[in-house]
């Protein structure tokens, strides 16, 4: 490859997932020396009200629309019904990526969010810069599916299957794993040191991620059951929720066995202590889980992707989920009580585990490139 090739990274902002997915590619094509980068959240450059509307709708499933957001998500699904209810949202993306192909010079696409935009971009125009999609959960929408994709990076073997059962080559599929940042990978490798977190070392450590969007209902409740519990100390992050934050700062304000967090940067050093973690089943808080094989107890999912996700890491034996929260505390002591069943479950999930995904993408990626590179110039010698 003569000079670093100009990639267009989609991405989009329902959540931190695809946004945390693509920062992880940005972060290792710059380790290539790869700069020139342009990154779309598409559908909101296409249609801001719309897109502003449809993520409230998102957010709001973690509450009180748990069903509309069902209801949308598994009937955009064509394998579920044909009542499509995403096309408006994909001409959207269509008017928008057509702008974008027509303004720069790229030499690939890396997508990071489900939708049909590129497919119709693809067959509506005379294109070889190849388009790459990287599925972001570990169970499958058929947003992501189509024969007009090139390759599919997915983040498990099951991912694979389904794609196969849809009718996508092989050979377009590689199980990469899902991107994060590099930090978990690094601290995996690290010995514990149990002493930049508790001086008390006898102590189990159960770390709660309650997440910006309130999926916890009643977590002071949580937190007390926890809390009075010998032995145990107990983390709880609340992210960019700073009402949550001050509220159970102030609750627990001398509390010596409960810490209360805000955003942290060192979340895989947290997660590394952790005996066992509670969380909600996103992809990225899934994969950053696998890359240090910490124990989970998965909180009640909501309808879609978190609830097909929690399902199958309960069905291949990598975390204990709940359907309720009053389920949630007699897991976690469960898992601490058990060493067989908290060493079960880090041995299943250290099976499902594909490290460094971000790098195979690119280096697959690369390989693309020059492939369709080649492809190019033959054409254009024979013609």
């Amino acid at each position: 490859m003569l000079k670093p090739p100009k990639v267009l990274l989609l991405t989009g902002s329902y959540g931190n997932g695809h946004l945390e997915v693509a920062h992880a590619l940005v972060a290792e094509l710059n380790k290539r020396g790869i700069a020139d980068i342009v990154v779309s959240d598409l559908f909101y450059e296409a249609h801001p009200i719309l897109t502003s509307f449809t993520k409230q709708l998102y957010l709001k499933s973690f509450t009180k629309g748990q069903s509309i957001y069902g209801f949308l998500y598994y009937n955009s699904d064509y394998r579920m019904t044909d009542f499509r209810i995403d096309r408006i949202i994909d001409r959207y993306g269509y008017v928008r990526i057509n702008q974008l192909m027509n303004t720069h010079d790229f030499d690939v696409v890396i997508n990071t969010f489900p939708m049909q935009a590129l497919p119709i971009y693809k067959q509506k125009n005379q294109h070889t810069v190849p388009f790459v999609n990287v599925l972001t959960d570990f169970c499958l929408h058929t947003r992501w599916v189509s024969d007009e994709i090139n390759h599919f990076f997915v983040a498990c073997g099951s991912l694979k299957e389904e794609l196969l059962e849809l009718g996508i080559d092989g050979k377009k599929i590689t199980i990469s794993g899902i991107p994060i940042k590099e930090a978990f990978y690094q601290t995996a490798l690290q010995p514990l040191d149990s002493s930049s977190v508790n001086q008390n070392q006898a102590a189990q450590h159960v770390l709660i991620s309650a997440g910006a969007f309130g999926v916890l209902k009643n977590l002071p409740a949580l937190i007390n059951k926890l809390s009075v519990q010998s032995n145990l100390i107990l983390t709880v992050i609340c992210g960019r929720n700073e009402e949550l934050y001050h509220s159970l700062s102030i609750q627990y304000d001398g509390v010596p066995t409960v810490r209360i967090l805000s955003y942290v940067n060192d979340m895989a050093a947290l997660m590394k202590q952790a005996d066992v973690m509670v969380t909600k089943s996103g992809g990225i808080s899934l994969s950053e889980a696998l890359a240090l094989q910490v124990p989970l107890v998965l909180t009640p999912a909501v309808p879609g992707q978190e609830r097909d996700n929690a399902n199958l890491f309960e069905q291949e034996g990598m975390a204990i989920t709940t359907r309720s929260e009053d389920e949630i505390v007699p897991a976690v002591l469960q898992v601490l009580k058990q060493p067989f069943l908290a060493d079960h479950l880090k041995t299943q999930m250290s099976r499902h585990f594909y490290p460094y995904a971000a790098a195979t993408i690119v280096d697959s990626v690369l390989d693309i490139i020059e492939e369709t590179a080649g492809v190019k110039e033959n054409n254009n010698e024979n013609s």
